[in-house]
């Protein structure tokens, strides 16, 4: 119950980022179908320290999806990296907040404005924590769509050879891009069974489902990299944005913010 409250919290500021963006448009759809992936990671499951995010042993989260910052930031501000009062300043000229950042003194590991790119970087993290003994463990969060990028399956194949359990890859199985549904523009197919294929620890679950997604992530691979396919809905919470792909990015008017608000608020309390 305590973490649904803060999935809740999670989606109201999200949605009040996006409309402060005013004319510049949001990734607001893609950022609610992985607000309880990111509520469950930093809740639960990551290990760090607030006072010290340079901290050696700290567990390295990358965000593949960069175009989730609305789900990632507000999940930050709940643990405490910053003021909640940042959110309120997203991408504006005084504002501590960006859309594409690397900034490790607040706990922001990696940026890139290319997909693909996240895996092979934490697969390089891993690599190092492994060779070295280091003690982190390395998070990465993807999204389907996403794992058209050739350097992904690249990735994968490299982490199965290195027996890389240490990492653990989150798949935001949303079925839908900023063009369309995945299975008719690149099918991912079965992506459990792809990923197993490769030599992964694989599982499906449902991504909206806090309990699940605990178990998930707890689970303990030896010898081999573990992913979690997540299923979700591609704007989760807000009936007129879920499964459509015109939200991926988009401009949120007066009217549209309160009507998603007053949804939010009563859906999920």
């Amino acid at each position: 119950n305590e973490t649904k409250k803060m999935c809740q919290k999670m989606r109201i500021n999200a949605l009040k980022m996006a409309y402060s963006s005013g004319d510049r448009g949001a990734h607001i759809s893609g950022s609610l179908s992985c607000i309880e992936i990111y509520a469950v990671l930093y809740k639960w499951i990551l290990n760090y320290d607030i006072d010290n995010p340079l901290w050696e042993k700290r567990d390295r989260m990358v965000a593949g999806k960069e175009h989730a910052r609305l789900a990632e930031f507000p999940a930050m501000a709940e643990i405490g990296f910053f003021p909640e009062c940042e959110l309120e300043k997203f991408e504006s000229n005084d504002g501590l907040l960006t859309g594409h950042p690397k900034n490790l003194k607040i706990g922001l590991e990696y940026s890139s404005c290319s997909l693909g790119t996240a895996l092979p970087f934490a697969l390089g993290k891993a690599l190092y924590a492994k060779q070295f003994e280091k003690e982190y463990k390395v998070f990465v969060l993807v999204g389907d769509a996403e794992c058209a990028e050739g350097a992904i399956w690249e990735a994968i194949m490299v982490a199965a050879q290195y027996k890389l359990d240490n990492l653990t890859l989150i798949v935001d199985r949303n079925y839908l891009s900023v063009d369309g549904n995945t299975e008719e523009l690149m099918a991912q197919r079965d992506m459990e069974e792809k990923f197993r294929a490769f030599g992964w620890a694989s599982e499906t679950v449902d991504g909206h489902d806090i309990v699940q997604l605990y178990n998930s992530l707890n689970r303990k691979c030896v010898d081999m990299p573990h992913v979690i396919i997540a299923t979700t809905i591609k704007g989760k919470g807000v009936s007129f944005m879920e499964n459509r792909k015109e939200w991926h990015q988009a401009i949120l008017n007066e009217e549209d913010y309160k009507r998603s608000l007053d949804e939010v608020s009563v859906k999920l309390c």
